[in-house]
């Protein structure tokens, strides 16, 4: 869960919001709607930890991680969903691009045999093939 409390921004003399007090659950999905200038985007940086809110504070449930994807409409056109989505923990796809292009290389030896042997421990342990095996859930 991620919950909000009390989150306030302001530039100058234009409050962008005030007050927010929200609780995002697992299981829901969310879309954050408004008008063009609004601060929809800033106020999702907040959330993410981009950038420091003025007031307030948001909280990420202990066990619980946010992936992020950035705002650009023709950076992932040449991409598979799922791979895209997966960019959003850039760790885990990092992993998952390491021990795919160990597996491709046919030159490979015992010892990037090993290092993949490594890279699946961990993409497993980071949870990477629930990921890529979960129906979305929205």
């Amino acid at each position: 869960m991620l919950t909000v409390q009390g989150l306030g921004l302001q530039y100058g003399k234009r409050i962008l919001f005030d007050e927010v007090e929200l609780q995002f659950t697992r299981g829901n999905c969310y879309g954050v709607i408004g008008a063009n200038g609004a601060g929809k985007t800033t106020f999702l940086k907040i959330l993410s930890g981009e950038i420091p809110a003025m007031r307030g504070s948001v909280s990420l449930e202990p066990g619980n991680r946010m992936a992020v994807l950035k705002q650009d409409h023709f950076e992932f056109e040449q991409e598979e969903v799922l791979n895209t989505v997966m960019m959003g923990h850039r760790e885990l796809y990092d992993i998952m691009l390491e021990k795919n292009a160990i597996y491709m290389d046919p030159d490979a030896t015992d010892t990037d045999g090993m290092r993949a042997a490594e890279l699946e421990n961990k993409y497993g342990e980071m949870g990477g093939w629930i990921t890529r095996a979960m129906p979305p859930s929205c």
